[in-house]
Parts: C-alpha cells; structure tokens; sequence
C-alpha cells in the first residue's frame, strides 16, 4: 500500500491540477514510510507504559484548518481540528509504469501538514487508485503550513517498535513448487551428498602426493573438487516478448530480483529492442558478453533498411492511406537506425536517394567496415549500476550521445549473474516484439520463439484481449506448433474502485463500496483516536489516571490504523484478483484452443507494487508481493526446470559420486599389498582384454555408433526424397497464386510489405508462404513422422546395445577375478556407474537430435518468414516492396506468380530440407562418438588405477594417509547408500532406481 513520505514544510510546495485544487510537490528524497509512520505510534505507547514524562519534553499540539468542500471527510472537535484538506486528483493521463512509479514516490513524499496521522491515511487511500492511464477519483491532500518542529516532536511518537521485524524479504524464503526435486528431504540429501565430497576432498589434500604433477592422487583430488563444487546446469530458457513500454523490462527485474538491472532509454527514435539473455554465474561481479553481427548479416539489414528509406521517398501519387502510414514507419525506422549507426558522418541524408542503390550501399558498408567491431565481447562488472549503465548503452539510443550506437550492430547481448531465481537453472531472455519494424530484429525474435522451452506474452493488462502483440505471438506459435506459451499481463493493480463499481454493477460493486465505507469509517476512527492524542498532549503534567488515559488512546489509534491498513489491503485484494480473474477467463476463451492440450498460463503482475514494496519490512511488504503476482510467475519459472534438475541430480548421487569413491577405493586397494606379482599379472591381462573388447566394439569400424549418420541419410532417401513431387506441388502453388492475383492492388502490396503474412478486413488472414507449399506438407507430414520413428527405433536398439556390451564386459571381468572378490566387487561397482553415465550422456544427445527435429520440422513445413519457403521467398517480396508507380499492381503479381511457377523453388526447399537433416544426423553422431571417447577415457583411467604399478607405489608410500583415506572412502560410500535409499524411498516408494525424466 503507498503510504505518504514525510517532508518539512519548508520542501514542500504546492501545484494546481486540472481541477483547480492544489497538490503537494516535492523534490526531496523520497523515504520508506512503512516502517517509520507504523511503529512510531507504538513506540510512544510503550514509552507511555513505562516511564513517567518529563515536563520539560513535551509533547506537541498541532493546529489545522477544517475540512474544506474539496472531498475530505470533516471532523469536529472543539477547537481541534487537524484533518487537512483531501484532493480529489487523478495523476497525469498516459503514465507510463516506470513513469508511474516516479509519480507515485513524488507524491508520497510530500507532506500535507508534517503529521503522519492524516497524510498516511490519504497516501493510503490513494494507493487503491493507482492507476497510469485515464482519469479518475484520487484522494490526495492538500498542504496547510505548519511548523518545523512540530513536524520533528510528531515523529517521535512513531518510531518504529523494537518488536517490529525489520528485516526485508528474502526470495529463497518463497514456496517452492511441489515437486520431486525441490522436496525438503531430496533437497537435504543433495546438500548433504555435496558436503561429504568436500569432506573428502580435504582427506585427500592432507598429503603431499597430490601435489606430484603425474600422481592419480593429484587426479583424484581434482576430480573431488570438481564434484564438490556441483550445480545443476542451465536447462530452461524462458523467452518474453512484447512491445516496447509495456513493462517488459521492469518484470524481468523484478523476476531477478534485482532492481534498476534491466532498464530503457527514453530518447531513442529508432527501434533499440536487442536480444538479452540472463544467465547465472556464482560469482558476486556482473559479466557481459555481446555478440554482434557479422559484416554480412549487417550488410543485409542496411540493404533493406535502404529500401524502405528510398522507397518512401520516391512515392507517386494515388497510394493508399494505410500503405503510404506503413511505408512512413518502415522509412522512419531506417532513417533513425542510419542515424545512429553513422553518426558523424551522416550529415546529410540527400544522398540516400540522390545517388544509385549500388552506391549508396558500397559507401555504408565502407562504414561499416570501417567501424571495427569484433565478432564477440566479454566485459566484467563489480556494481549493479555499472552493470545496467553498460547494457543500456549497448541495447539503447541515448539522448545527446555524439558517438555512432552500438546496438544496431548487436546481435545478443548475455548477462551473468548471480540471481535466485538463475541458479535453479534457468536462463531469461527479454526478447524484441514480433511487431518490431526491424525485419532483422523481428527474425531472431521468431527464431527464439521456436528454440525457447517456454513463451511469454507480455502486455499491459488493460488491453490484453486486444493487444497486437500477443496475437502475434500465437499466430506465430500455432504456425510452428508450439505449445508452450503464456501470458504476462503487467500493471495489475491500475484498476479504481469508481471505474469497477461501475464496470462490474451486482454484487461485486456492492461488496467495492463496502470496503469503501469501511475504510473510510477507519479513518474517521483514527483521526478522532489522534485527535484525542493531540488533546492529551497539551497537558503539562498528568497524573497517573490521566496518563493511563493517554495510553489508551494511543492504543486506540494504533488499532484505528491497523483496521486502516487491513480494509484498505482487502481493498487492493478484491480489486485486483477479480480483475485478473476477469482477464485471465477472457485470455483463455480466446487463445487456449489454440495451443495443442489447451494448456494456456496466464500470470498478472504488477511491477511497481513489488519494488515498491520490496525493502520494507518482511511483514509488511509479504501481503503485497504476494498480490503483485511475481510470485507466482517466479514459482513457474523455476517449476518449469525441475525435472531437468532432478535428472542431473539424481545422476550425481547415483553414479558421479559412487564412480569417483570407486576410483578412490581402488587407489586405496592398490596399495594394499594383498595380491602377489603372478596374480597381478593375471589381473593386468584380464582388464587388458576388457578395455580392448570395450574399444573395438563401441569405436571400431564395426560399431553402429560410426553408422548413425549414414542410416539417418538412407531413411531420408527412402521415406522423403523419393516421394518427391515438384510438378504437383509448383501446380499447387500456382493455383494458390492464381487466387491471390483476384486481390487489390492495396491489399496485394500489403501482404508483399509483411512477407506473405498478413490480415486485412477484405480478404482475412492468410499465409502466403504456407498456402504455396500446402500440398507438399499434406504429401510429406506422414512420412516425416515415420522417419521419425525409424530414427528413434534406431538409437534406441543402438543404446540396448552399448548397455549389454558393457553388461557383457563386466560379467567377463566378475568371472576372470573370482579370486580377488574386494577387487571384482568394487571394479564392478564403479564399471557400473560408469555405463549408467555413458547411456545418460547418450541419451541427452538423443533428447537433442529430437528437439533439432522438432525445429527441423517447423523450418521445412512452415510458412514462417525464418522457414526454408519464407528464405526462398524473401528477394520476391523484397523486390515487390521496391516497386513503385504505374502498373506496379500487376508487376509486384507477376514477380510473385513467377516465383511459384518456378520448379527450383521446391527443389531448393528438398535441397535444404535434406542437407539440414544431415547436419543433425552427423551432429548427433559425432556427439555419441565424443561421450563414448570421454567415458572409455575415464574407463582406461580407472582400470590404470588397478594395473599401473606406479599407482600402486604411490598408494604404498604413505600408510597412514592411505588409512585416513581408507576410512574416509568407507564411511563415505556407506553414507552414500543411506542417502540413495533416502531419496529413492521418498520419491518412488518401492526402492527402485528413479527413471530419468525427459
């Protein structure tokens, strides 16, 4: 709830609004009044209760004005009357968040009369109001003058209690979602896992062998630290996406929780919307990293940026309303971008058009070139303010800045650090709109659509059925066929009273004044309860009765306050989540069937609600940023990495750590000296012979590893290649075509100015670019599925595979070192470990192909502008949009017709539909043929362990550390095992291993 911020009469000014009354101005700090104004009151209750006051300390009489006829509340009582005048006073009209927030601490940190008691209850009540947009019924006071000092002694009498908790929310303090992975007793047995390997890995430091640069002890120990230091990585990217001003930015830092990080410029003409990503690190420095274009892909933006300038400027006469509105945006979008990448040099911007294309574009890139930026960048930071000055100068146009902007030659920028809601494996990513004028901008947004786990919309939730870009963002999702996406709609708690009674009528206007009348019963109750208060105050000297008296109505106005405080939060409660009721019905009805499973997340925030709230006091702030909704968004976000989580984890405990005490253990062994120099010899050949089988099946010419590739190419041929139809589907694209040409010439030039894609009144909506290659995706989209299938039988006999290899290995080892059972049991024990850890590091490979797959899909079927058709397709609509002039109708329809009728279109589209899916077998394999090097590397280590001689020595040489290690190891496997039986008993019940979740 805003509350007032206290001034002396002396910072205080006074302001006019529209309806003629005056408004208190300020430019003084703005202070926390949360716990200031709340606890002073029983501060002096206390005080009251416990000491005897002094006549030479006392306490103040304050003096008003009565109640005017400007909508307060008047009181009288005798000749006290301290009620100040109450403003009816809506705030300025097309506010936007940030610029709200800044209003809103301008106005609460003036003072009416320098007394709490008033200016708390109408900065209060002014909070239900809150709103940045259309006019409205604000309560507001005005500003009488009043002494100093009075100001300072009426502070006194509320200061804070000593039995308020002062300390501010802490976001690991929030609900975790109820799942497997962030359960109470799995989350001790992690930690508890981590703690026994550092444990160990200070054992093994103990001795001086580990710093021997050869010793395995040095490996050992390395490979303990690593361990050690284990977090789950990065698996999730949450994308959000939205328009400029629609509190994008503000949401992800409140989602950060880290407020100022994420921040925009006000002066930037041109689109300054630059990919962010928001990943963590462990350190307490923020990092930078950006990644720019190369001079070819920004040779490609100034070439369209050139032709939306030229032509603008080369219009004749007769173009329609809404294409000359559009080509005016497009030309304005590539004048600002040009300024800002030439700054200096673009002095004069007549040559743009006066001279050829070929010219103009040889004299850009010649400045492109000449600016020098490097493929990549990486900068660190040791401030937040640092950090965010940084970032805001790389992604934004600053006002009054006489060098050239970065960010038009950006095409990424990251950002690490150290964030909650980042270290459970998330990464964040504020993405440019969809609407973005920028083709450049708007391609990689759509490419993020398809690469990112989850989406979200975000908008201002006073248009959310309506908004542009949210629409766009499902037509783009349902082209692609995602199903993951939501939306963020922000500013939730712009809603008033007045304005819902009357939207709402019934009974939820009714229970609206209800809570009105209470409050304003509330703050009759306070005002007399200080008023009584003041009265007490004027007496010199109280006797003991008289002092009991004055506690009790400083008791009574303490509980007037806290019924203030508790209406006026219901208040907000009632108000805002039945809206964002309302909001999220009407967002379901609208775009829930248009997601595969109907499983559409709606979340509403309010952003300034959070941050204002978010230092203040654990107790006071918690009702409010629990209603501000970033909650609840934070809470999915991290649901959202769980299972991931869980499989990384599981993966530690189960085999990383029990693998690594193995190679420990066998160290330990080693040195032992309980084998003699004839059965060593034996021990040496039979790991000799396993490592050999394990090498010539998984890596030699033989392998099915080395043939993934190439079956993944004969199943293409078979299920795709051959079932080729071009003829068919060039006739296809001709008819579509054909249908098209019946258009005018205003709505054809339209879908050439949005590539293909677009919607008009006259014709709806189509996509030009899926209605061309309709028939090929109806004659493909079987066998896709089937090659799919065939993919995945393969891998998966593949991985049986490679599993009974190393079943098979391990059993020829058992049978061959019957004769050392400490050593069979423990090798084996680690062997298996190992297997499972190779199949895990298969079967993510796999997991990837399949996504790749997914997107592969998309890109071949799809009629998005990133497509293979939307790439064959971009020069034509490209050169449709630079036609002008007579008769351009009917050549922008024969550029198109022409394209289509070509059969290469179809061929390219087979071409890159084939080369790409071999790019992905081939990446597939050589991911499979690296994860069975790494382990079989691994492998050969621990089985040297066993059979190196040196090793052997080096465990003999120090007895006594070889014991502590001895003992450690022990203890340390025997804990492993309660922990497992733990965390399996809990998760599945039945002790079983826990299945990976994909």
């Amino acid at each position: 709830m805003a509350r007032a911020r206290i001034t002396t009469s002396s910072e205080t000014t006074s302001s006019p609004t529209s309806d003629g009354l005056l408004t208190p101005q300020s430019d003084s700090a703005s202070t926390s009044p949360a716990a200031l104004a709340h606890g002073q009151l029983q501060d002096l209750a206390q005080q009251i209760e416990t000491i005897r006051l002094s006549q030479d300390v006392p306490l103040p009489s304050i003096e008003g004005s009565s109640i005017g006829s400007s909508g307060g509340v008047p009181l009288s009582r005798g000749t006290h009357s301290r009620t100040p005048s109450v403003a009816l006073t809506p705030p300025p009209a097309g506010t936007s968040e940030n610029m709200r927030a800044a209003y809103t601490s301008r106005r609460t940190s003036s003072s009416i009369d320098d007394r709490l008691g008033m200016s708390d209850v109408a900065a209060a009540i002014e909070g239900v109001g809150r709103d940045s947009g259309s006019p409205g019924v604000f309560l507001r006071p005005e500003s009488p003058a009043v002494e100093n000092s009075t100001s300072s002694r009426r502070l006194s009498r509320r200061r804070s209690s000593s039995r308020t908790n002062t300390a501010a929310h802490d976001v690991k303090d929030e609900e975790l979602p109820n799942d497997r992975f962030n359960e109470p007793t799995f989350q001790e047995a992690f930690s508890d896992a981590k703690r026994l390997v550092a444990k160990l890995t200070t054992v093994l430091s103990s001795s001086t062998i580990r710093h021997e640069l050869d010793s395995t002890m040095r490996q050992l120990h390395e490979q303990a630290s690593k361990l050690a230091q284990f977090h789950c990585p990065s698996t999730r990217k949450v994308g959000f996406v939205g328009d400029s001003g629609v509190g994008k930015s503000s949401l992800l830092n409140s989602l950060l929780d880290c407020k100022g990080l994420a921040r925009t410029s006000d002066g930037g003409a041109a689109c300054t919307s630059v990919v962010t990503e928001y990943h963590y690190h462990s350190t307490e420095e923020f990092v930078i990293e950006v990644e720019w274009f190369s001079i070819d892909q920004t040779n490609a933006q100034l070439t369209e940026l050139l032709q939306a300038y030229r032509g603008y400027h080369s219009l004749g006469t007769g173009i329609d309303e809404n294409e000359l509105n559009d080509l005016k945006d497009r030309s304005k979008v590539a004048q600002d971008t040009f300024q800002a990448m030439f700054r200096g040099r673009l002095v004069d911007e007549g040559f743009l058009t006066q001279w050829s294309e070929a010219d103009v574009l040889r004299t850009l890139r010649s400045w492109v070139t000449r600016a020098g930026h490097s493929s990549f960048g990486r900068q660190s930071y040791n401030s937040l303010e640092d950090c965010s000055t940084q970032v805001m100068h790389l992604t934004s146009e600053q006002i009054g800045n006489v060098e050239p902007a970065k960010w038009p030659y950006i095409r990424k920028v990251k950002v690490f650090l150290k964030a909650h809601i980042l270290s459970k494996g998330l990464v964040l990513v504020d993405l440019p709109g969809l609407r973005d004028l920028n083709s450049a901008r708007r391609k990689i947004t759509e490419r993020y659509l398809l690469k990112c786990d989850e989406i979200f919309a975000v908008c201002c939730i006073g248009r959310a059925t309506t908004d542009a870009s949210v629409m766009n963002v499902f037509e783009t999702a349902a082209t692609a066929k995602l199903s993951h996406v939501g939306i963020v709609c922000t500013k939730s708690a712009d809603i008033r009273p007045e304005e819902a009674r009357r939207d709402w009528g019934g009974d939820k206007a009714r229970i609206v004044q209800q809570h009105q009348d209470a409050i304003a019963r509330d703050k009759r109750d306070w005002d007399a309860a200080d008023a009584e208060v003041d009265d007490w105050n004027q007496a010199d000297d109280l006797d003991e009765e008289e002092r009991e008296e004055q506690a009790t109505a400083i008791r009574r106005s303490r509980e007037a306050r806290k019924r203030f405080d508790k209406h006026q939060l219901e208040l907000q409660q009632y108000l805002i989540s039945n809206r964002n009721k309302d909001v999220t019905k009407a967002l379901e009805n609208i775009y829930r069937e248009q997601l595969p499973g109907n499983d559409l997340k709606v979340f509403c925030v309010d952003n300034v609600m959070y941050q204002d709230h978010r230092t203040e006091p654990k107790d006071d702030a918690l009702p409010f940023l629990q209603l501000s909704g970033i909650f609840a968004v934070r809470k999915h976000c991290i649901a959202m990495v769980a299972s991931s989580q869980l499989r990384y984890a599981m993966k530690y405990m189960n085999d990383d750590i029990p693998a690594f005490l193995g190679d420990v253990e066998l160290w330990v062994q080693s040195g032992a000296g309980t084998v003699d120099a004839e059965r060593r010899g034996e021990i040496r050949e039979t790991l000799n012979v396993l490592e050999a089988r394990l090498q010539g099946h998984l890596t030699g010419n033989a392998s099915h590893i080395n043939r993934i590739a190439r079956s993944g190419r004969e199943m293409f041929r078979e299920q795709i290649s051959q079932r080729q139809r071009i003829a068919n589907w060039t006739a296809a694209a001709i008819r579509a075509s054909g249908e098209w040409d019946l258009w005018s010439a205003s709505t054809y030039s339209a879908f050439c100015r949005n590539y293909g894609n677009h919607c008009t009144v006259a014709v709806g909506r189509h996509n030009w670019n899926e209605e061309a290659m309709k028939r090929m995706v109806r004659d493909l989209a079987t066998p896709w599925q089937e090659l799919r299938s065939m993919m995945q039988s393969g891998l998966e006999r593949d991985n049986r595979s490679i599993e009974d290899l190393m079943d098979d290995s391990m059993d020829f080892a058992d049978d061959q070192l019957q004769h050392s059972l400490e050593l069979a049991d423990t090798l084996g024990q680690t062997m298996r470990s190992r297997q499972h850890l190779l199949l895990a590091d298969i079967e993510q490979a796999c997991e990837n192909f399949e996504r790749s797959l997914s997107l592969l899909r998309t890109d071949a079927f799809s009629g998005l502008r990133t497509s293979f058709m939307g790439q064959l397709m971009e020069d034509s609509y490209r050169e449709c949009n630079g036609d002008r002039g007579r008769e351009s109708d009917r050549r922008r329809k024969t550029v198109i017709g022409d394209r289509l009728s070509d059969e290469t279109v179809f061929i390219s589209l087979h071409r890159s539909f084939k080369t790409q899916f071999s790019v992905l077998a081939e990446t597939l394999q050589s991911e499979i043929q690296l994860a069975v090097a790494t382990h079989l590397s691994v492998i050969t280590h621990t089985l040297d362990i066993i059979r190196n001689e040196n090793v052997a020595l080096e465990s003999e040489r120090d007895p006594e550390f070889r014991g502590r290690v001895s003992r450690e190891v022990r203890a340390a496997l025997q804990e492993m095992r309660r922990l497992q039986d733990v965390v399996l008993s809990s998760g599945t019940g039945d002790g079983r291993r826990v299945a990976f979740e994909a």
